[in-house]
């Protein structure tokens, strides 16, 4: 099959959605690090960890927001990455 416009054009978009996906994974391990550092912060301080919860509440809510979001977006990326190969291969 003849590549055209087309095919460049998904390609280069394949590339930069394989990037977003690791850029997002490393983002999403490195909440996992800050979570587990935290938690070993606030071990021997439960009191403060509760304090520190409740003035905070507000924000941890969107912040946890915002990491669900992150999460679908990724899942939706590699779901578009895996279509955008399937279609490539039929390029070839």
């Amino acid at each position: 099959m003849r590549k055209d416009y087309f095919y460049y054009s998904l390609r280069q978009r394949l590339d930069s959605s394989q990037e977003y996906a690791i850029n997002c994974a490393t983002k999403l391990r490195y909440i996992e690090i800050y979570k587990k550092a935290d938690l070993e912060f606030f071990k021997s301080n439960k009191l403060l960890f509760l304090i520190d919860e409740i003035v905070n509440l507000p924000s941890n809510i969107i912040y946890s927001y915002k990491v669900m979001k992150m999460k679908l977006n990724l899942k939706k990326c590699l779901a578009d990455i895996k279509a955008m190969q399937k279609e490539l291969n039929s390029y070839e």
